[in-house]
């Protein structure tokens, strides 16, 4: 980003205005910048986001074809995604990945590991 004005007598200028206002042209083209990398990083999160809705929605097409249904969901304490496999029928579930009893694994482990680094600290 260039600023260039024109028929500004640089003469009644000091030294110090003149460094001052490019340090602050500087200011203003890094937060332009700043700026601009923020609205392309949103616009890559909402693209993966569209694609991946895309994909969990044909994921839940094929699986109507035998008769079972996806549910999918978060583990809030391990911040990690659940699938579930229920049987469209019964409505029970066939399968959970990752099984229960190593997500209640991983929640005893952390603890664990936080009593420990707890201590030394």
């Amino acid at each position: 980003m260039d600023l260039e004005i024109n028929g500004v007598n640089s003469a009644g200028q000091s030294a110090e205005q003149t460094q001052r206002f490019r340090q602050q042209d500087q200011v203003t083209q890094q937060n332009a910048r700043d700026v601009a990398r923020r609205l392309a990083d949103r616009a890559a999160k909402d693209a993966e986001k569209r694609t991946t809705q895309q994909y969990l929605e044909e994921i839940l097409d094929y699986t109507q074809f035998f008769n079972k249904r996806l549910k999918f969901s978060v583990n809030e304490e391990l911040d990690q995604v659940v699938v579930k496999v229920i049987d469209g029928k019964t409505d029970k579930v066939i399968k959970e990945i990752p099984p229960e009893v190593l997500q209640r694994l991983h929640v005893r482990i952390r603890e664990a590991i936080g009593l420990l680094i707890d201590e030394f600290i």
